[in-house]
C-alpha cells in the first residue's frame, strides 16, 4: 500500500509535485473579441506552436500551501507528532530551454524542511541534472532517477505546462479578446477546469512520480477533491506563441480515506485532511533564439537529491 511504501514527507513531496500539473475537463465556449478566429481556434494554434518550439526563455514563479485541518490525535513516537500544520513551498526563477530535454536555470526556492531562499543553479543535459547548491558545488543525477519529470525541482519542466494547454481544449474557455500584457496586445484566454481535474491529470503522466506506483495514483486521487482549477492564458494572434501561462488550483486531500484499507492505518496516528493551494506564473520570450547549454565539470555523483541541500 501508498503508506506503508512512502513516508510521510515523500508523499507530501510527490503531491507537491503534483500540484504543478494539475487540470481538469470540461465544455467549451468564448466571449467577444474582434478577431475572426475563435478562442477554441486561437488554442489549437497555440498548442501546435509551443509543441514544435525550439528554444525559449522562461521566467517562472510558484506558491503552493498545505494546511493541516482536523488532524488526528498521535503518539509522540508517530510521524504526524512531527508533521507541521502549514506547509508552504514558493520558487521564483529564469530558465533558457532547448527542447527536447535540455535546460539552464537559476532558482531560489523555499522547501520545507531544507530552508528559505535557497539559490540554485540547475542544468539539464544528456540524460543528467546538474544542480549547484549555495555553496557553489555542482552535483549530477541520472535524470531517469528522477522519474515523472525532467528536473528534480519541476517548475523548470515546460513540458509539464504542455500538457495544461493540450488538456485545456476541452474545458470551458472564457475569452477576454486583445488585452495589453507587458505592453503587448496579446489574445487573453480564461480556462476553467471540471471537477474531474485529477483523473485526466494523473491519466496524462507519461511517466510516474518516483516512489508512485499507479495503484498509488489511484489511491490519491479516490481520496482528493478538486475544488478549483484554471488558467490564464495570453497568446499573440500573429506567431500563437504563449507568452505567459498563469495557474491556480485548489484541492482537500483526505487522509482518512487515503488511508483506508492499509493494515498499519492504526499506527500511522494521522487523519484530517490537507487543503492545498498553488498559484503559478510561466512567462515565456526568446522564442527560437540560439541557446547554449553546457553540462558543469567537475560534478559529483549522486542518487540522493536531499544531500545538495544538507550542507
Amino acid at each position: 500500500m501508498l503508506t506503508r511504501r512512502l513516508s510521510i514527507s515523500s508523499l507530501l513531496a510527490a503531491l507537491l509535485g503534483l500540484t504543478l500539473l494539475l487540470s481538469a475537463c470540461g465544455s467549451a465556449s468564448s466571449g467577444n473579441t474582434k478577431s475572426t478566429l475563435t478562442a477554441q481556434q486561437v488554442l489549437q494554434k497555440a498548442i501546435t506552436t509551443m509543441q514544435h518550439l525550439k528554444t525559449a526563455h522562461l521566467d517562472f514563479s510558484l506558491m503552493s500551501n498545505l494546511q493541516m485541518h482536523s488532524q488526528g490525535t498521535a503518539t509522540p513516537t508517530s510521524q504526524s507528532s512531527t508533521t507541521p500544520n502549514n506547509l508552504a513551498l514558493s520558487m521564483q526563477g529564469s530558465s533558457d530551454e532547448a527542447f527536447p530535454g535540455e535546460a539552464s536555470a537559476q532558482i531560489k526556492v523555499s522547501l520545507p524542511g531544507l530552508g528559505t531562499n535557497q539559490q540554485l543553479n540547475e542544468v539539464i543535459k544528456d540524460g543528467k541534472v546538474y544542480i549547484q547548491n549555495k555553496q557553489g558545488q555542482w552535483y549530477v543525477l541520472e535524470q531517469s532517477s528522477l522519474t515523472g519529470t525532467s528536473s528534480f525541482l519541476g517548475a523548470v519542466n515546460s513540458d509539464q505546462y504542455s500538457r495544461l494547454l493540450t488538456l485545456a481544449q476541452k474545458a470551458q474557455l472564457t475569452d477576454h479578446g486583445d488585452q495589453s500584457l507587458h505592453g503587448q496586445n496579446l489574445r487573453h484566454i480564461s480556462v476553467t477546469f471540471g471537477k474531474d481535474a485529477l483523473k485526466d491529470l494523473l491519466n496524462s503522466f507519461e511517466q510516474l512520480p518516483s516512489g508512485l506506483s499507479q495503484s498509488d495514483l489511484q489511491q490519491i486521487e479516490q481520496a482528493t477533491t478538486l475544488q478549483q482549477a484554471g488558467l490564464e492564458l495570453w497568446i499573440d494572434e500573429q506567431n500563437f506563441y504563449v507568452h505567459e501561462l498563469g495557474l491556480t488550483m485548489k484541492m482537500d486531500l483526505d487522509l482518512n480515506k487515503l488511508l483506508q484499507g492499509t493494515p498499519t492505518t492504526s499506527s500511522s496516528g494521522l487523519s484530517g485532511v490537507f487543503s492545498i493551494q498553488t498559484n503559478a506564473t510561466v512567462d515565456y520570450s526568446k522564442f527560437n533564439q540560439p541557446v547554449s547549454i553546457n553540462a558543469p565539470a567537475n560534478a559529483t555523483p549522486t542518487d540522493n537529491p536531499l544531500t545538495i541541500f544538507q550542507q
